[in-house]
């Protein structure tokens, strides 16, 4: 096939030419100034930087070349002020030490690059004595090209490209003498590079997957200083979750809700005592909360079985344990409630957490805390927007500040310390600002998760079973709990609960990084 000639051609964009002469601008603390301003030869920055001029004579002239405070100090380890002040000081080029990119490659040597750093490691003041230690020739910089999935991505659309241009026809200069075979020898590599490209990515997604591991973690038997069986920590923390999201409502003290767990399953006390202490309470608490809502007025009491047998009637009405509690279990009397162990008692009384969060009492709460949730979230949102313009303004009053400063010296570049000083007050200010706009942000973060009375999220779920929780009812470092489900579509109930060590916090948090 023949191109189309009179199809119109993609107009090119020009190059935007550089300014001769941007004016006035202040960056990272620097006045860069292209009329009044002087060059470093080092650097080769035009700014108002204090700078140290050379005093040597040149073929019967004087040189003309400057160096900036910074690279002199960080290059050579001489302080400008000082040297300024020397009538016969000759700079480092006239001294035949100049390490500028320049004058190296006039001497047939590769540039440095940065070295300040790796010189003060060393323990040495300058780069240039890092040269004289190390030899001048044994610093070349070259500019390294990370290989990443992204890199990957590249060859992969520079494959298809490849492929596609093949298949028009090769190139658009021999595209009319292209042959069949000739196309199909293209496509098939084109198509080579990109099978290459592909299992290439999928090699690095594998790594990258591979080095993202939870740390073993401690099978969770002790929650909030109560020894508990393995096989209920479940239940346990699904109690200790709802009183602290909805103790509010149901006027809990504090710590009234571990005093249960520790009373269901404390060992060597009266199981009499036990039963009459918090537990029944509670259990009548909230069902006189759910009778009230469907308009049944009952009383109650926890010295006759009259409370036993409404929650035999309430389980009948849901059938949610009808198969663990049949009705005959309530008929009995509160007997048979003596009879059952610290799972029983626990399973009932979540069965009554749960068939309280629809009554109206809790409906309203969870309504409530929702819109407050949300007015917190939205003035966290404005104070963020206030800070980071205050910080933008502050930011902007430093550069005025400093032009300000330079233009009443008359075009004099301030001293070291006079540039310093306007600095760090400013700095200051501007570090205040950016502290103020991050707490806000992270107000902002705190608030886009939903509201304790609305629910718990679990912070990562996986395919494999493996369940991620921060619970408000858990407060143990690092404060993060492993829930094991088993793989999905088994049968088996038999769930795991674990917790971390302090020094695991950093691995459980690269692992939700990695799989979030």
């Amino acid at each position: 096939m023949a191109l189309d000639a009179s199809k119109p051609s993609k107009p090119t964009k020009k190059p935007t030419k550089r300014k001769t002469n941007p004016g006035v601008r202040v960056v990272g603390g620097r006045i860069y100034d292209s009329s009044n301003g002087k060059c470093c030869h080092q650097c080769r920055q035009k700014t108002m930087d204090f700078v140290a001029s050379c005093k040597g004579m040149k073929n019967d002239k004087q040189c003309k070349l400057n160096y900036c405070h910074t690279c002199l100090l960080n290059r050579y380890g001489e302080k400008a002020e000082e040297v300024a002040n020397l009538n016969d000081w000759h700079c480092p080029k006239c001294r035949g030490l100049c390490n500028c990119s320049f004058c190296r490659k006039e001497r047939g040597l590769n540039p440095t690059g940065i070295l300040s750093h790796r010189a003060k490691a060393s323990g040495l003041s300058s780069v240039s004595e890092l040269l004289q230690v190390e030899g001048v020739d044994s610093f070349a910089y070259s500019k390294k090209e990370d290989i990443s999935i992204e890199d990957v991505g590249n060859e992969d659309n520079k494959a298809a490209g490849k492929k596609k241009k093949a298949k028009t026809g090769l190139t658009k200069a021999n595209l009319d003498g292209a042959s069949i075979e000739d196309v199909t020898k293209e496509n098939s590599k084109a198509a080579g590079k990109i099978k290459k490209a592909k299992a290439t990515n999928e090699v690095k997604e594998e790594e990258i997957q591979i080095e993202a591991k939870l740390p073993v973690g401690i099978s969770l038997t002790n929650v909030a200083g109560i020894d508990i069986p393995s096989e209920e920590t479940g239940n346990v923390l699904q109690f200790l979750e709802f009183c602290s999201a909805f103790g509010e409502v149901l006027d809990l003290k504090e710590g009234q809700a571990e005093s249960i767990v520790s009373e269901l399953f404390s060992c060597g006390r009266s199981t009499r005592r036990q039963q009459y202490c918090s537990v029944i309470p509670m259990m009548i608490q909230l069902l006189e909360l759910i009778s009230n809502d469907r308009d049944m007025s009952l009383s109650l009491s926890a010295t006759d079985s009259t409370w036993f047998s409404s929650l035999g009637d309430c389980i009948l009405q849901s059938g949610v344990l009808s198969d663990v509690f049949p009705p005959v279990t309530f008929t009995s009397g509160v007997s048979e409630y003596k009879k059952m162990d610290a799972s029983s008692r626990l399973k009932l009384l979540n069965f009554l957490c749960d068939e309280s969060l629809s009554t109206f009492a809790m409906r309203n709460f969870i309504e409530t805390k929702s819109v407050e949730s949300e007015a917190q979230r939205r003035e966290a949102k404005e104070k963020a927007a206030v800070a980071k313009e205050k910080e933008k303004q502050l930011r902007q009053k430093m550069q005025g500040d400093l032009v300000k400063a330079h233009i009443d010296r008359n075009g004099a570049p301030l001293s070291i310390e006079e540039h310093q000083a306007i600095l760090t007050q400013i700095k200051a200010e501007v570090k205040e600002a950016h502290d103020k706009m991050l707490e806000a942000k992270g107000m902002i973060s705190t608030k886009r998760q939903r509201c304790d009375a609305a629910g718990t999220d679990p912070i990562l779920l996986n395919d494999d079973g493996l369940v991620l929780w921060k619970l408000k009812c858990f407060e143990e470092e690092p404060k993060f709990l492993l829930q094991e489900l088993g793989i999905f579509g088994d049968l088996s109930l038999d769930e795991k609960w674990l917790a971390f060590k302090p020094e695991q916090k950093q691995e459980v948090e690269k692992y939700i990084s990695a799989k979030g």
